[in-house]
């Protein structure tokens, strides 16, 4: 399995910190490549995000290296792993509190990650607040998640458009994340076919609200992505497309595309 993968990420235009964190991981165990891409978003309206958003990748790096392995020693199942993610993440979200309890601080973010396991020919996506996974084809471009956000659940319900939903004073507002004091948390997943013509990309809010789907699928479609350093010079140029529009968010993608050799 070959895979060419890029990351970017940038404070902004105004923003003193990032708050965001992210990382690709990739090992080989037996006949098994496994690859992770996690992008976090911390809160920039609570104190300490970027503790919140360093903390949870840095926990799932940990979780990729030392336990992912036996995991797939064991030869589970796609579904059992995602179960043990899911413990992992809400274990992480425990601690999390914990630190908020201690620090009298409230740091909280977004996660949204996935997992390619080449063994059983899937992915794993795995997801909490307003980050997004695209699935983006030479023809059309796949929204995989949902938005844990105010705005998303109004245009879910009918109450508000997409269009009205661009100027409205609530964009921030997420209705789910990590950290926060919040406990009782659910994360989405999808167990999906890992798929050679397609471009996976993981971005913050930061990266897609001043740039149209159509341009990022354009740029990142699979035919347009050859090798990882042109690859992270193509996220590198978006990102100055956000700036230059006048995003002034912290601004963070990453992409991973696969293919199986001949």
């Amino acid at each position: 399995m070959q895979l060419i993968s890029g990351l970017c990420t940038d404070a902004g235009t105004v923003k003193k910190i990032n708050q965001d964190s992210l990382c690709i991981k990739s090992a080989n165990f037996r006949d098994t490549s496994f690859t992770m891409g996690v992008i976090c978003d911390g809160l920039g309206g609570l104190s300490d995000g970027e503790t919140a958003s360093s903390y949870i990748v840095n926990g799932l790096s940990v979780w990729f290296e030392n336990t992912l392995p036996g995991l797939l020693k064991g030869k589970i199942s796609m579904l059992d792993i995602r179960h043990q993610l899911d413990s992992e993440l809400h274990r992480l979200n425990h601690n999390l509190n914990r630190y908020c309890e201690l620090t009298g601080k409230n740091p909280a973010t977004t996660m949204t990650a996935l997992l390619f396991i080449s063994s059983a020919g899937k992915v794993i996506t795995a997801h909490i607040g307003d980050t997004r996974i695209y699935r983006i084809y030479e023809d059309k471009t796949i929204i995989t998640t949902e938005d844990h956000s105010v705005l998303a659940e109004e245009i879910r319900k009918g109450n508000i458009t997409k269009e009205e939903a661009l100027y409205d004073s609530r964009q921030n507002q997420l209705t789910k994340c990590m950290g926060a004091g919040l406990e009782n948390i659910s994360f989405d997943y999808k167990i999906l076919p890992e798929e050679d013509a397609c471009t996976y990309l993981i971005c913050s809010d930061g990266f897609r609200k001043t740039i149209l789907e159509e341009e990022i699928s354009s740029a990142l479609k699979p035919s347009a992505l050859t090798d990882n350093t042109s690859s992270e010079q193509i996220l590198r140029n978006l990102t100055d497309l956000c700036m230059q529009r006048g995003e002034t968010d912290n601004i963070s993608s990453l992409i991973l595309k696969i293919k199986r050799k001949d």
